[in-house]
């Protein structure tokens, strides 16, 4: 066998790229430390001596160098509070005192000259303290003794990946030695051919590649690996790291955070604060919508607020809504103090501050900035920084942006945008772009950048057209009779037909509003819900967001619903909630008052939204929360209103946002359902309006089809992947279909990777594509390709194993749970049933049902029968006693041959199989003695259903009899068991859950086979 790439390989490879950026090499085990020993102390008091000449001589510097020891061993209030302690301390912000008792900040890294610094590379660099297994690193990057950077690698060649890698660190490493990342800057994951960079115990969904927007877009593999530990590990980026990235909210208030930069973001903001420093008076930044932009200013304003040469400024950050930076305000309370950040309630209280010149980050709103007058704050240094730059901003003297620029005359100002506007009336490029920038952008983050580093996911636009007939002739000549009997003039009818011919009028039609609520409830639940993901619904208009809101929450309180809910097991019951801009004036139309939400009250909304726990699962709108609205775990968005350009733009790009669930589903892409038929708009929406009409700008909308073109395709290579498999038939998902599969790929590595390789992306793609009725003929292959899935893991530990599932989502999980058998310990059936006393009793009554009479007991049996003898013996029973064309005769044998597919592994498991047996042969006896009854037993409900089904199929039925059967008799069986005071209640109740699993499967609930279903059910279950 060929042997791949080892770990080790690859980790000397990182060194070697190391030894050019600067680090020296020294291996783990010449270190001048103690394996217990988290600070190499004499290469700190090295550097405190030589960093600090003059100042350092009236110190005990054994005594700085213990205290800054006990600093980093010290985990109080959690590692992301100790972490902030540390690299303060590093920074130079803490002072200690002299042997004189003065205090001064002495430097232990040198952020401005690298090669100042020691710096040294360890491989195998092992951390043991008594009472704790030991552990040992991969590699780490130490600064004057201080282990700022950790790396943990994985084989490329492996299965395992860089999120394994990741996981390693966070559960392994820095938890049970926290201590040794209370100096980290930042940790890395890599298995090669992914370099990923993150926060010790930051969820993997966070951990990001370090790149270059300079570089290729199409670096990949190994030598984008190369490039990216080049560019993460130069020392110089690990101390700008260190010295101006590492941002922290321990405020109070919620979860403590560390912020680290994705590189665009820490590109963009160096190029913001370097043209400030240099004079330069605007700048233009341009990233993907949904790549952080927020975050991006609060890094720029973090630096500008560090350097003295912005000699103190006031910098703004904008927006046109409320609560701009409020989930990353805390990041400047942190840093510098509740007195450095501003969120003014009112115009007048904005005006107080730039009046009085106050210093440091306002956060603010261009509403706030009416009637402000000119020269409000003259300075120069007065910097704002503009969120979705492309929507309140006007060159007019009379807008709001007009205002705001009169009020700040000599202002600087940075637009952040990801649809930049050129059109007659905004320029966002003339408002913001330097002339000396090429394209009049200081920075690009492009879609296609976006998309490769995973900072956003690919949207799928799915059109769910709403076709209603006109019939133009009859309303024309209905409508002329109208206007005839009311004496309407010609300029009344005009007026007329102009006011509720419009597009109004179609999508207010209650029968329109029911069959799309009704569509994308029923999509929510069988796509986004079951993997733990929310909804946006976009309507038309005020009036009909209401209206979509009422109608979600009545189908989803219904009895069919709730059943669904139930089956799925996350909420009892879930809500829509309407979000509309609502009027305090008097004019205001009193029906939509009662809509109107306070700003805490709408927080509040959005927090419930974010909460997976929380049943509100639809956020109804028409223009409010359609952009700036961040929601990670929105999954789909309904949309049923024409846009068009940015605001399309914007809004299909709300569900791009990455997330992991609580539960372990990776979102991988966002959905747009277009209810409108927008496809040609959104191609016109994504045109990068630099390039004109030429094209793209690397899209991030995959059309349907696609994706089911990309599904087919994989399945297809799977297919032929198996067709050496003698006599396999992928339509069986049984125990011998994975046997045989499992046989092949445990003969080939190559096939069990590759196999392995493309089940995962079936499985990602799945989810979003499982209404679709293209698939419904791959989904047994599909459940059966799952199950051979799993059994490719039964020698990893259970934890892998679970990791490589929650890869899959829970959706998928029920398709493979649904249609796998236990596959641990397999008990041939040929061998004797090991029973107790109660076992032996069972037994011989059902030997003497099945046994023929022979005048006496059945003394001969010293030995109990073996399964196989058994069901030999039931099945001899039933063809001697029941008409093999009868539909009980069906209903039997299938049960019959369900209890020779029964895996049995202990005593409990023989008792049950002989129980279920027993009940068998008392139905075969009992067929016999009344061959005219048609239902045997409960249990024989599906049997009999299929049955029915199968005579009665409508031709070109696609769909498995059985199946549909089962499926019937539970939500019928479920019905049965609620409490009713009625039986005709109850009755109605059986055929809408009866009629709602016709519909499932595009078959109609009139005429057959599903009259001759429903008087069956009426006949044999609803007996009271």
């Amino acid at each position: 066998m060929v042997k791949g790439v080892r770990e080790r390989e690859f980790q000397n490879k990182l060194i070697e790229w190391s030894l050019p950026l600067g680090w020296g090499y020294t291996a783990g085990r010449s270190l001048p430390r103690e394996y217990s020993q988290t600070v190499i102390a004499s290469y700190l008091r090295d550097a405190v001596v030589e960093l600090n000449p003059g100042l350092i001589d009236g110190y005990d510097v054994d005594a700085v160098v213990d205290e800054v020891i006990a600093t980093v061993n010290t985990v109080e209030g959690g590692l992301v509070q100790s972490n902030e302690r540390v690299l303060k301390l590093l920074r130079g912000r803490k002072e200690f005192r002299n042997t004189d008792g003065d205090w001064h900040a002495l430097t232990f890294v040198d952020l401005e000259n690298p090669t100042a610094n020691l710096l040294v590379v360890s491989d195998e660099v092992t951390i043991s303290v008594p009472g704790k297994t030991s552990r040992r690193f991969d590699l780490v990057y130490w600064i004057n003794g201080l282990p700022l950077v950790v790396i943990e690698v994985k084989s490329p060649t492996a299965d395992s990946s860089w999120a394994d890698a990741a996981r390693e660190i966070n559960d392994v490493y820095a938890t049970e030695y926290p201590w040794f990342f209370t100096p980290n800057v930042f940790s890395v994951a890599s298995d090669g051919v992914k370099l990923r960079f993150g926060a010790a115990l930051s969820p993997t969904n966070l951990w990001q590649p370090f790149r270059s927007t300079g570089d290729d877009e199409n670096l990949s593999g190994m030598a984008d690996a190369q490039r990216s530990a080049e560019l993460l590990l130069a020392p110089a980026n690990v101390l700008d790291l260190l010295a101006n990235f590492c941002l922290f909210d321990t405020s109070g208030g919620g979860i403590d955070k560390k912020y680290l930069p994705r590189y665009p973001q820490k590109e963009a903001a160096h190029l913001i604060h370097e043209r400030v420093v240099r004079g330069g008076r605007r700048g233009l930044v341009w990233h993907h919508q949904g790549s952080g932009k927020t975050l991006l200013m609060v890094f720029a304003a973090s630096l500008l607020l560090n350097d003295t040469r912005a000699e103190s400024p006031s910098i703004i950050l904008l927006s046109d809504r409320t609560q701009l930076v409020r989930q990353t305000s805390g990041v400047f309370v942190s840093a510098m103090g509740p007195a450095y950040f501003h969120q003014p309630e009112t115009s007048a209280e904005l005006r107080a501050l730039l009046a009085d010149d106050v210093r440091g980050v306002i956060s603010t709103t261009v509403h706030k900035f009416a009637d402000a007058g000119k020269g409000l704050s003259t300075r120069d240094n007065v910097i704002v920084m503009i969120d979705e730059a492309h929507r309140t901003q006007s060159d007019r003297s009379s807008s709001l942006a007009g205002q705001m620029r009169a009020a700040l005359p000599n202002a600087k100002f940075f637009g952040m945008t990801g649809t930049p506007v050129r059109n007659l009336n905004t320029d966002t490029f003339a408002l913001f772009g330097d002339p000396d920038d090429e394209g009049g952008v200081l920075h690009r983050y492009s879609v296609t950048r976006s998309l490769r580093d995973e900072a956003t996911v690919p949207v799928l636009l799915e059109p769910h057209p709403v076709g209603f007939e006109v019939n133009d002739a009859a309303l024309q000549a209905e409508f002329d009779e109208f206007a005839d009997d009311n004496y309407l003039d010609e300029t009344d009818r005009e007026l007329l037909s102009r006011k509720f011919g419009r597009l109004t009028s179609v999508f207010a039609n209650p029968d329109r509003i029911g069959a799309v609520c009704e569509d994308l409830v029923d999509h929510f639940l069988a796509t986004a819900y079951r993997n733990g993901m929310k909804a946006q619904v976009v309507t038309y208009n005020r009036e009909l967001a209401v209206a979509y809101t009422e109608k979600i929450n009545e189908l989803v309180s219904g009895f069919e619903f709730k059943q669904r809910l139930a089956e799925i097991g996350r909420h009892e019951a879930i809500t829509a909630e309407v979000n509309i801009s609502v009027s305090e004036s008097k004019g205001e139309d009193p029906q939509m008052r009662q809509h109107l939400l306070t700003e805490v009250e709408e927080e509040q909304q959005k927090r419930r939204f974010l909460t997976p726990e929380d049943p509100l699962s639809f956020l109804v709108v028409t223009a409010k929360l359609m952009t700036g609205f961040d929601a990670p775990n929105e999954g789909v968005l309904y949309l049923d209103k024409p846009l068009r350009a940015h605001t399309l733009f914007q809004t299909i790009t709300r569900p791009n946002r990455t997330w992991v669930s609580p539960f372990g589903f990776v979102k991988t892409q966002g959905v747009v359902v277009d209810y409108i038929g927008l496809a040609e708009e959104v191609q016109k929406a994504i045109q990068d309006p630099t390039l004109g009409a030429q094209g793209r700008d690397g899209s991030f909308v995959t059309d349907l089809a696609e994706m089911v073109d990309e599904f087919r395709t994989t399945f297809t290579r799977i297919e032929d992947l198996l067709a050496d498999v003698d006599g396999l038939d992928i339509n069986r998902n049984d125990y011998g279909s994975v046997r045989e599969i499992n046989t092949f790929l445990d003969a080939s590595d190559v096939a069990a990777t590759a196999f392995k390789k493309d089940y995962r992306l079936l499985a990602r793609t799945y989810p979003y594509i499982a209404t679709d009725t293209r698939l419904t003929r791959y989904k047994e292959s599909f459940a059966l390709f799952g199950s051979v899935f799993v059994t490719l893991f039964k020698q990893s530990s259970d934890e892998e194993r679970k990791e490589r599932l929650a890869e899959l989502g829970p959706m998928v999980l029920d398709i493979i749970n649904a249609n796998v058998y236990s596959f641990e310990v397999v008990a041939s059936q040929e061998e004797s049933l090991v029973l107790d006393a109660q076992g032996l009793v069972v037994l011989k009554e059902l030997m003497r049902l099945v046994n023929p009479k022979k005048g006496g007991d059945d003394k001969g049996d010293d030995k109990p029968p073996s399964a196989k003898q058994i069901l030999d013996r039931i099945k001899d029973a039933l063809d001697r006693g029941v008409d093999e064309h009868s539909v009980k005769y069906v209903a039997l044998a299938e049960r019959i041959r369900a209890l020779r597919e029964r895996i049995i592994q202990g005593s409990t498991d023989a008792l049950d199989f002989l129980a279920e047996a027993l009940k068998v042969a008392r139905a075969i006896v009992n067929a016999q003695k009344d061959p005219d009854q048609p239902v045997v037993t409960d249990d024989d409900h599906v049997g009999v259903l299929s049955r029915i089904i199968a005579e009665h199929a409508p031709k070109g039925l696609s769909v498995t009899e059985r199946r549909l059967a089962e499926e019937i008799d539970v939500v019928v069986t479920r019905a049965l068991v609620g409490s009713w005071d009625n039986a005709d209640a109850r009755n109605r109740a059986v055929r809408r859950s009866t009629a709602a699993v016709f519909r499932k499967y595009t078959l109609k609930p009139v005429g057959e086979p599903y009259d001759s279903t429903v008087r069956y059910i009426e006949a044999h279950y609803l007996v009271d």
